[in-house]
């Protein structure tokens, strides 16, 4: 499901507002801000949640739009997780190559076919090779997503890696 069938996004989670406050609070508390990021992230996770919910009660039909509404809501906290970690936690300006990070929604995250309370399967592929960098960043975001009590499945691999495993594994190629 596309993200354009998904009405009054904002209302679910404002992603650029979620962004500048935590932008916000690391100006305020710098590297003791982590209390206050998780919780501000919880609070839009909940709303996020309420409003999904309170959507589906208001129309019981709207099951795939209101799937994809859940999905729409990791995506948005995913990005401003993943902006917090390369902005924040390990600013890098002068990545190589290798220090490249790619994150892809799988499963049913991936199809946009979340319940409420699905786990979050993500793939994190990096450049050609498993940097220092590209670990702390997948590892600050997962600790994030933990935090917030999310469930989440996920794997690091390189490109190369995931083309060969795939090759082997039909749950890995179709995902």
């Amino acid at each position: 499901m596309s993200t354009a069938r998904i009405p009054r996004q904002r209302a679910i989670v404002d992603r650029r507002q979620l962004a500048a406050d935590i932008d916000t609070l690391v100006g305020e508390h710098g590297d003791k801000a982590r209390p206050q990021i998780v919780a501000l992230l919880k609070a839009a996770l909940d709303r996020g949640r309420k409003e999904l919910a309170r959507r589906l009660e208001e129309k019981p039909s709207a099951g795939h739009e209101n799937a994809g509404g859940f999905s729409f809501l990791i995506d948005q906290l995913v990005r401003v997780i993943h902006d917090h970690a390369v902005t924040h936690l390990y600013s890098n300006a002068n990545r190589s190559k290798a220090e490249r990070l790619a994150i892809m929604a799988v499963g049913g995250y991936g199809r946009a076919e979340m319940a409420p309370h699905s786990d979050v399967d993500i793939a994190f592929l990096v450049g050609g090779r498993k940097t220092p960098w590209c670990e702390q960043v997948v590892e600050a975001m997962l600790y994030l997503l933990w935090d917030l009590g999310l469930k989440v499945g996920h794997s690091t691999r390189t490109l190369d890696e995931a083309m060969r495993l795939s090759k082997g594994d039909l749950t890995i190629r179709t995902a």
